[in-house]
């Protein structure tokens, strides 16, 4: 059954196409992941699909009858509604069928028998539709998005612009649609909240099309992924890592039979072009002609220059150590963010930084970067080192200058054509390169940004959200140029891919506290999912068994089933997440093998440190397969 049916859709912007021919179907159950490069009309797809936008050829077909959901503006509202009066504005029918069996309840109570039957049919209706526990499901999507109880009563004037978009997002959640658009719902959402909303995505019943830069939820959430592409728009069946490895065999096949056809046409031509003039060929030739020009043509693979290439090149060798920090702590007020936090950065190290939004991740960064005023402790930093910092807000960037000036004023021994080249690594080609930065986009913002980090030539590189407002393309273009950096790396970043694929140490900055990991983030929440289900498994697990099979008893057979199928869909997500973090950490541990040949043979320290880590790895990777053949035993035999 199609929600909405797109059959030869054509869209031009200013006589320019941004889709030609796209021919799709959304279906009933489908979890679909849009993706493509900023700017090859995703959320003009998203437009038509919701018919704000209508096609200039082609047909759509929306279903009359679905209800399809969407991230939009906040409503009209009172400034005296709070953050919560608003979430019940979702639930407006619900709330009058509770006033209506209300008003029944007094006729009742007064004697007035005919509000009996009325009561019956209204109450129906209100179980049926979730009448009592809506309150309940709220709250859980609330928290889940991050908010607290005292946030519940903030007036709408007082959020900020990352409260409103989480809030937006609340009231797509928990309307009662058959189909949600979600542009792209991880923004402003922290580790926690991101992870939350994967599982409400794996678990809802609604078919879903999601925008999304996040590779991790798309791999978690989706069974079909359609790309954005040259104007033209094709799906592929299964998640976000399928895709990806289905995509660069497509790509090699494709390389393959475009340079086998380029080589036919070129021995065609050469023939054509040998005996064009003989007039005992003639026909021959006329023929050859005419079966060229009717080939059907192979394009090329997408070319890796509609890609940035951030290449951080060679940076001067530090000392062993490059940066300290001994009793670091920061409070506003009593509001501890972090205290007497130690660690070291030594040469080559990547560290990440993560915690919940607003915990002081940036506010640590900045304080390593030497910007920071009232914090308290010492940074110290080694020999030959020189500190580049990436700040998320481009802070550091002139908005009344242009990206030529604003190159040329950091790099004035760069020569204007040396200026063009080097930004045309950045995608700023042409009269690109005199663009305003006030009119640029996020994405063009951080490539600039980028693009002056580079030019410092820093070995110590500060990065806050670098992968902010850039494509999945251009992430992982930044992902390898951060892996191959010779320097160290000191990074806060919500996107998990790029953290469990760069970082072997974590900085926990949460309830006021900051702790060090060794590990990636991956291998950071199994240990906390670990210990968490080692001890609840010593503390509750009689007390869990008598509940279950007290809250079985006298229930009929289909809801003893449809318990147990909960419980299934849950081992299954377990196995699931499981597999993936076995994955990453079978990766992390190979990443770590190829470290022990990079390592000075004199460095005992270093060396010494890293066999502890590695053996401390394969020990938890051990924990994680032994995990995984409880959980597969116990679903195989339930």
């Amino acid at each position: 059954m199609s929600y909405i049916r797109f059959e030869n859709i054509e869209k031009r912007f200013a006589g320019r196409p941004i889709l030609q021919g796209v021919s799709l179907r959304i279906e009933e159950g489908d979890k679909a992941g849009l993706i493509g490069r900023n700017g090859a009309g995703k959320s003009t797809l998203f437009k038509l699909m919701l018919g704000d936008l209508e096609p200039d050829t082609g047909t759509i077909e929306r279903m009359r009858r679905a209800r399809v959901a969407c991230l939009a503006q906040l409503p009209d509202l009172k400034p005296s509604d709070t953050l919560f009066d608003v979430v019940m504005h979702t639930f407006a029918e619900l709330l009058a069928l509770e006033h209506k069996l209300a008003e029944l309840e007094d006729r009742m109570s007064a004697g007035d028998e005919s509000a009996i039957n009325a009561y019956g049919a209204v109450q129906e209706e209100f179980q049926r539709r979730g009448g009592y526990d809506f309150r309940v499901q709220a709250k859980k999507v609330l928290h889940g998005l991050g908010f607290t109880l005292d946030d519940f009563n903030l007036h709408i004037s007082a959020l900020s612009g990352g409260q409103r978009t989480r809030l937006m997002l609340a009231l797509v959640l928990l309307q009662e649609a058959d189909l949600l658009l979600l542009d792209e719902p991880e923004n402003h959402l922290d580790l926690e909240a991101r992870e939350w909303l994967e599982q409400f995505l794996k678990d809802c019943n609604h078919a879903f099309v999601i925008i999304s830069h996040d590779r991790r939820m798309l791999t978690a959430v989706t069974n079909r992924i359609i790309e954005v592409e040259r104007g033209g728009a094709r799906s592929y069946a299964g998640n976000y890592e399928t895709f990806a490895k289905n995509k660069v065999l497509e790509r090699e096949q494709q390389q393959a039979a475009f340079e086998r056809q380029q080589e036919q046409i070129a021995k065609e031509e050469a023939w054509i072009d040998r005996f064009r003039y003989k007039a005992t060929k003639a026909a021959a030739v006329q023929s050859r002609i005419k079966r060229l020009d009717k080939l059907e043509r192979v394009d090329a693979p997408l070319s890796d220059q509609t890609t940035a290439k951030f290449k951080l090149g060679e940076v001067v060798r530090s000392g062993a150590l490059v940066l300290e920090g001994k009793g670091l702590s920061m409070a506003y007020g009593d509001l501890q963010l972090y205290e007497n936090l130690d660690f070291t950065v030594e040469r080559g190290e990547r560290v990440g930084i993560i915690g919940p939004n607003g915990t002081g991740k940036t506010t640590l960064l900045r304080q390593l970067a030497g910007r920071l005023n009232g914090a308290s402790g010492k940074v110290t930093l080694g020999h030959k080192v020189s500190l580049g910092f990436y700040d998320q807000h481009h802070e550091g960037i002139n908005p009344a200058s242009d990206i030529f000036g604003e190159i040329s004023r950091l790099r004035p021994d760069m020569k204007p054509e040396q200026v063009r080249t080097f930004m045309g690594r950045f995608l700023f080609t042409g009269e690109d390169i005199f663009k305003p930065i006030a009119t640029l986009s996020g994405g063009e913002l951080s490539r600039v940004a980028l693009a002056k980090l580079i030019l410092t030539g820093a070995n110590l590189i500060l990065l806050d959200e670098p992968t902010n407002h850039l494509d999945i393309a251009s992430r992982e273009a930044l992902e390898e140029s951060l892996t191959s950096f010779p320097g160290s790396i000191v990074m806060v970043s919500h996107d998990r891919t790029l953290i469990d694929k760069l970082v072997e140490k974590l900085i926990i900055i949460e309830r006021g506290r900051a702790t060090v990991h060794l590990g990636n983030y991956t291998h950071y929440r199994w240990k906390l999912a670990d210990k968490a289900a080692e001890e609840s498994a010593k503390s509750t697990a009689d007390v869990l068994k008598i509940r279950r099979d007290d809250g079985n008893k006298g229930k009929k057979p289909a809801q003893r089933a449809k318990i147990e199928q909960k419980e299934q869909r849950k081992r299954r997500n377990r196995l699931e997440d499981l597999e993936r973090d076995i994955a990453e950490m079978e990766e992390m541990i190979a990443n770590m093998e190829k470290q022990f040949s990079a390592i000075d043979p004199s460095d005992f320290d270093k060396t010494r440190q890293l066999g502890e880590e590695y053996e401390g790895l394969k020990k938890d990777l051990a924990e994680m397969y032994a995990e995984w053949e409880d959980q597969a035993e116990e679903l195989s035999g339930a």
